[in-house]
This record gives structure tokens, C-alpha cells and sequence, in this order.
């Protein structure tokens, strides 16, 4: 029977997680990373030197979940990010509007939301006149957690619209 279990797989585990609402939010948690799977992570943070790390590669949650969930878990469905902005008073900033600690930041292609951070601060860089953000971020949900400028981000989420959300009045 265990033979068995370990053919077919062992089903991904998810918690009760609910909007503000009340309504569920499908979820599941990752499996810990494997050593290639860290040395992946690494190779991605030497790219990357200025992001500053706050966590080593870990499973259980992605960067939805890190946003939303409180690293419990991870959230992979579109319609359930949609179902979480909606229920939990989400709304985009207007472009007069300052970023504050807190608000998420969500970078998408086609109309797909790759990847979500977590403003954390506003910095002024040497050669710009205004402050940018510098976020949270976890990078798929194997990676680790790294503080870096909002635009500072892998290849493959390089190309995406930013759209800039606050649950804020």
C-alpha cells in the first residue's frame, strides 16, 4: 500500500484560508527544496548582488502567499487572486498617489499576475530625484525571500506591466 502511495503521489496539502469575506481560497503548500533546487537560488541571488536576502530557499508558500496568506501557503489560481483583491478591499492606486509600506505591487504578462511584492520602503538612489520602492519579494515557491528595487527582478518577469495595489481608503 505505502508502494502504491509513493507511485500514484502524495497529494499536495492546503489550509483553510479565507478572504475577509468569508470565502474560501484554494492553496497548497510546497515541499521543502532540493539541494540542486538551493544551488539554483543561489546561482539567481549572485545575478541579482544588490538584493538583499532575508530568507534562505524554503517550500511551503510562494510569493501570493507571502502577500497574502502569511507564508502559510501558496496560492497558484488567477481567479483566486482576483476573488482575494476583490473580497480584501484591494484597490490600484491612482498614479498621483504615493506607494506606502504595505501596499503590494503585482507584475503581469498577458493577463496573467506573474509574481507579487510587498512595498517595505521608499528610497531615494543617487542619481534620481524621487523615492522608488524597494519591496519583499519570494521568488516561486522553493526560492527564498529577498529585499530588492521594485524593477530589480528576474529575466522572465522583466517584460510585465506593473500595477500597484493598496487595500488603504
Amino acid at each position: 500500500m505505502l508502494e502504491m502511495a509513493r507511485l500514484v503521489g502524495t497529494p499536495r496539502k492546503g489550509i483553510i484560508l479565507q478572504t475577509r469575506a468569508g470565502r474560501n481560497v484554494e492553496n497548497s503548500q510546497s515541499c521543502e527544496p532540493d539541494v540542486l533546487t538551493r544551488e539554483r537560488y543561489d546561482l539567481l541571488r549572485r545575478k541579482y548582488y544588490s538584493w538583499i536576502n532575508r530568507k534562505p530557499a524554503c517550500g511551503v508558500y510562494n510569493c501570493f502567499g507571502l502577500v497574502w496568506a502569511s507564508r502559510r501557503t501558496a496560492i497558484y489560481d488567477e481567479s483566486e487572486l482576483s476573488k482575494i483583491l476583490t473580497d480584501d478591499g484591494y484597490r490600484r492606486l491612482a498614479t498621483e498617489e504615493q506607494i506606502q509600506h504595505g501596499d503590494v505591487i503585482l507584475y503581469r504578462l498577458d493577463g496573467n499576475t506573474l509574481h507579487a511584492a510587498m512595498a517595505l520602503e521608499l528610497r531615494q538612489l543617487q542619481l534620481e530625484s524621487s523615492k522608488m520602492p524597494w519591496v519583499l519579494s519570494k521568488w516561486g515557491n522553493v526560492f527564498g525571500e529577498d529585499i530588492h528595487h521594485f524593477l530589480e527582478v528576474p529575466d522572465d518577469i522583466r517584460e510585465c506591466s506593473i500595477e500597484i495595489w493598496t487595500d488603504r481608503p
